[in-house]
């Protein structure tokens, strides 16, 4: 009785394109100007401007590591629930580590006498394009972990048994 060839469940990659797609959409909104001091502001707050100043992006830099993590596994986490679990926790360390950006930039500002100045404040498309890549992020690290474990499922389903040792 001859069976079809298997597939080796030993890729050298196995790339999860959502969650590559979202490390992308969350890098390029980390990038892009969030908002300025005022329309007549020539500088704007970005992850781009931060890590172009002279003195070096300093601990601002820890968002492109977790990006860079996430997107490292993001090229196996459809088979390796260690990587999609390494995708949460960079999806998770990119979160904080960019709204704690943006807040000390928030904080550069200075004080305000209310929050009708905040609501005026030219806004870029940065902060709405980072937010979605990183909610992308953490539900395609959500979905890779449980398809990693309903994948060891269903293989250990289909193994044949191991003869008992009596």
């Amino acid at each position: 009785m001859s069976t079809a060839p298997q597939t080796s469940t030993l890729r050298l990659f196995a790339v999860d394109a959502g969650m590559l797609v979202a490390t992308m959409l969350a890098f390029g909104g980390y990038l892009m100007p969030w908002f300025r001091r005022s329309e007549r502001a020539l500088w704007s707050f970005s992850g781009w401007e931060y890590a172009s100043l002279s003195d070096g992006g300093g601990w601002t830099l820890l968002t492109f590591g977790w990006l860079l993590l996430a997107a490292g596994a993001a090229l196996w986490a459809r088979r390796s629930v260690v990587a999609a679990m390494t995708g949460m926790v960079a999806a998770i360390g990119t979160l904080v580590t960019a709204l704690a950006v943006v807040a000390a930039s928030f904080a550069m500002l200075g004080e305000q006498s209310s929050l009708d100045s905040v609501a005026e404040r030219p806004f870029g498309a940065g902060l709405p394009i980072m937010a979605v890549g990183i909610g992308l992020l953490l539900a395609t690290s959500c979905r890779a972990i449980v398809r990693c474990h309903l994948l060891q499922v269903a293989e250990d389903q289909h193994e044949p048994p191991r003869p008992s040792s009596a």
